[in-house]
């Protein structure tokens, strides 16, 4: 049992609401979902990649990443365009008002990760993020 869960489950998704909460605000603000975010923070500027790549990076049944996409493109905030190669393939990217928001949002999110490492200490922040990326298989 862990912090009162039974299940890896239920202590990794109190986990990941906690962390998310440390970003409401920010979020709240700037009028984004934690689901928006995590689209946001999955895209790049630079090079576009497909709805299907998106909604995966994000963790979002496909239906739900394209409608937050026509949210976040409704604000301005990410791009679509058709692939060079396929025509028929669309590429989504961040908008340099997409970039700035998540500038805005990543640095407090750093400054979160950056009071948790000084509470865990620097030894236990490093195990943590070990033990997580075994848990995601990466």
């Amino acid at each position: 049992m862990v912090g009162g869960y039974s299940t890896l489950h239920g202590a990794l998704r109190a986990a990941e609401r906690r962390w998310l909460g440390h970003l409401d605000d920010a979020l709240c603000a700037r009028q984004l979902s934690a689901d928006q975010w995590s689209m946001l923070s999955n895209l790049s500027n630079e090079t576009g990649i497909t709805m299907s790549e998106l909604a995966a990076r994000s963790q979002l049944a496909p239906s739900s990443a394209t409608r937050h996409a026509d949210f976040l493109a409704d604000r301005g905030l990410i791009f679509r365009l058709a692939a060079e190669d396929d025509r028929r393939r669309i590429l989504i990217g961040l908008s340099r008002l997409g970039v700035d928001l998540v500038e805005s949002v990543q640095a407090e999110e750093a400054r979160a990760e950056q009071q948790l490492r000084a509470r865990m200490g620097a030894r236990r922040y490093a195990e943590l993020m070990r033990l997580l990326e075994l848990v995601c298989g990466t």
